[in-house]
């Protein structure tokens, strides 16, 4: 059986119109702007899945560092302002919900969630002071998220010696061709007054 001219490119034109949609629709984010800060709520944003769910699934915990940027425009290099932070993840086997910290001496954390939910509270933890935006106070600007899953010991020591953590640690490693970090970028947006 052959497909006609017209059919092939019908075809090609469905497959990359939900493509394209598909894309757009997991990659959706909205911005808000109170007490002088900038917030990004992005429910099509995912870190929560394959091998670092599998790694919480198995007890371990799972270490995220997440960045928004604010740039002037899509692909921009340069970032007008920026937010980073490191949450360290947990799945709670007996109840099957997640738990998520703050690293640093701000530690902040909240439990009993789904994964969209621990994956939203992340991303809400991440501000940008309008004030440190420059020029684009008053531009339109978009906004670039990033997940990275960070390896090694998530308590921060180098040198452990030999335990079964570090064993566990060490058997239960991702393999070399694994993704470990995602981003979305979203805009134009403008800093509501």
């Amino acid at each position: 059986m052959t497909l006609s001219r017209t059919s092939a490119f019908a075809l090609l034109i469905a497959a990359m119109l939900s493509s394209l949609d598909a894309r757009l629709g997991s990659q959706s984010m909205t911005v808000t702007t109170t007490g002088g800060a900038v917030r990004v709520q992005a429910p099509g944003f995912h870190f929560i899945a394959g091998q670092p769910l599998a790694r919480l699934k198995d007890g371990l915990a799972v270490r995220v560092e997440l960045e928004m940027r604010v740039i002037a425009g899509p692909g921009a290099a340069a970032a007008a302002a920026h937010s980073r932070q490191t949450f360290v993840l947990s799945y709670d086997l007996w109840e099957e919900r997640f738990a998520a910290t703050v690293s640093g001496s701000a530690s902040r954390s909240v439990s009993h969630l789904t994964a969209a939910a621990a994956e939203a509270w992340c991303i809400q933890q991440l501000t940008v002071p309008v004030s440190g935006m420059g020029a684009l106070r008053s531009q339109p600007f978009w906004i670039r998220l990033e997940s990275r899953i960070l390896n090694g010991k998530s308590d921060g020591r180098e040198d452990e010696g030999l335990t079964l953590r570090g064993i566990i640690d060490t058997l239960s490693r991702r393999q070399a061709g694994e993704k470990t970090s995602h981003s979305a970028e979203a805009g134009p947006f403008r800093v509501q007054q």
